[in-house]
């Protein structure tokens, strides 16, 4: 049927993602829905085709709501265009709203195309390119060099020199073949495990702590930015597996969170990135602030639920009123919250309990993370969520990126009070069982907080 060329289009909003992802920001669609607009998704590889289609047949799904969902088989511009081709003719596209990282250029060039708000193609591009990243702000880069592809990369990595370094992919996410490396031998014996034409660079290993800054951006100008502190596995393994968050970041003098700030915005400026969402990774060296690297789009893990514990208010508005250009507000924190990634035992998932009467929340099977509720700012310390990122049955082995974590604790409490002491007694209260067969031994979190 030909449409009407007179006929007023209904305004809608595309967002672009993956199921793993958007699972985080369900609220999304009811926030869609009471501006009076259309929910259009496009769905990436990432996505199970089984169980999209189960999500939008379950009328207590929220993606039962959907207005239109596509499954692309993979991220290319082109595939996202095609994707969207009927969205653009059928619907007035007021905003394309991306919430994964695997979508970040492609969709940053798609809004940008149709004169939607976005961080820009520009800002899009660098942001999903560590190398380009350390020649936009070179005033924040560390010592490196680019080995280029993982083929040819020998011949550069023997005039390296500085040990010990960090090894990684320019293009990866979720610290995915991140490497320390001790010395000339050993960073050769890694090279040979990477896809020959995989685009490398070889950094100075920094020590310090790590943080990242999640900053509200519209046209330029910065709406909004907190700290947030990291925790990883760096300590005792070669990896850097992110294994917590505290968010409020704790322990920050005010000037080192002005360090943290200004470098933010200074790294926010030599991108051009226009508006939206960014999450910049920092660390503090003596008094050296160091770039690890900036995403445009929202952080992962559970940094925006944690954001919504610490302030009472959830990120998501926020996120559409930027993406349909309109300039926002997000408050102060008033409590301080934390995710917790803990060590598990190896062997097969078999299940997870918590006895101070949480529910476990198993994100990938249910398609959805648990609900948060904001409390009284002075209200104690509690577990606010059991969070299983794996499915049952699923083998369990080494940390050595964020994909092969299990279960976190989510644990909020008064911004004044030292978290420290109730997250070490809440994550004991969680059992993992795991093993060869049968229901697996109960493993306690007792002395197995990734924080």
């Amino acid at each position: 049927m030909l449409m009407n060329p007179n006929a007023p289009l209904t305004p809608a909003v595309v967002v672009v993602t993956d199921l793993v992802v958007f699972s985080r920001h369900l609220d999304l669609i009811a926030e869609i829905e009471h501006r009076g607009l259309r929910a259009l998704f496009v769905f990436g590889p990432e996505t199970p085709a089984d169980q999209l289609a189960r999500h939008r047949g379950d009328p207590r799904h929220p993606l039962s709501r959907a207005t239109e969902v596509v499954h692309v088989p993979d991220c290319e511009l082109d595939t996202l265009l095609a994707g969207v081709h009927t969205y653009l003719t059928d619907y007035q596209v007021r905003a394309v709203l991306n919430c994964g990282e695997v979508f970040v250029e492609p969709a940053g060039a798609l809004a940008e195309a149709l004169g939607l708000p976005g961080p820009g193609a520009h800002a899009a591009r660098v942001c999903r390119h560590k190398v380009l990243q350390r020649l936009a702000a070179p005033g924040l880069a560390p010592r490196w060099t680019m080995l280029g592809r993982a083929g040819q990369a020998a011949a550069v990595a023997a005039s390296w020199q500085e040990f010990p370094a960090v090894l990684k992919p320019a293009g990866r996410m979720s610290s995915s073949g991140v490497r320390s490396v001790d010395d000339t031998a050993e960073l050769h014996a890694e090279l040979a495990h990477y896809p020959p034409d995989e685009m490398l660079l070889l950094e100075e290993r920094v020590h310090g702590p790590e943080f990242s800054v999640e900053t509200l951006v519209h046209e330029g100008d910065i709406l909004w930015s907190g700290v947030t502190g990291k925790n990883t596995n760096e300590n005792g393994t070669r990896y850097f597996t992110e294994t917590g968050h505290t968010s409020p970041a704790v322990g920050l003098t005010p000037a080192e969170e002005s360090l943290l700030l200004e470098a933010n915005a200074s790294l926010l400026r030599a991108i051009s990135f226009g508006t939206g969402i960014s999450h910049a990774e920092f660390r503090l060296d003596g008094g050296r602030v160091i770039l690890m690297e900036i995403a445009a789009r929202p952080p992962g893990d559970a940094i925006t639920k944690l954001w919504q514990l610490a302030t009472g208010q959830p990120l998501e508005p926020a996120l559409l009123d930027l993406a349909l250009g309109r300039r926002t507000a997000f408050p102060a924190p008033r409590r301080r919250a934390r995710q917790v990634y803990l060590d598990h035992p190896r062997g097969v998932l078999h299940g997870v309990d918590c006895s101070e009467g949480v529910p476990v929340s198993w994100v990938t099977t249910d398609g959805a993370w648990p609900r948060f509720e904001a409390v009284a700012e002075d209200d104690p310390a509690c577990l606010s969520a059991v969070i299983v990122t794996r499915a049952i049955g699923q083998e369990l082995g080494e940390l050595s990126d964020s994909g092969g974590r299990a279960v976190s604790v989510v644990v909020d409490g008064p911004l004044r009070e030292d978290l420290d002491a109730a997250a070490q007694r809440l994550v004991k209260t969680v059992h993992i069982r795991a093993g060869e067969g049968g229901n697996g031994p109960s493993t306690s979190a007792d002395d197995m907080s990734g924080a």
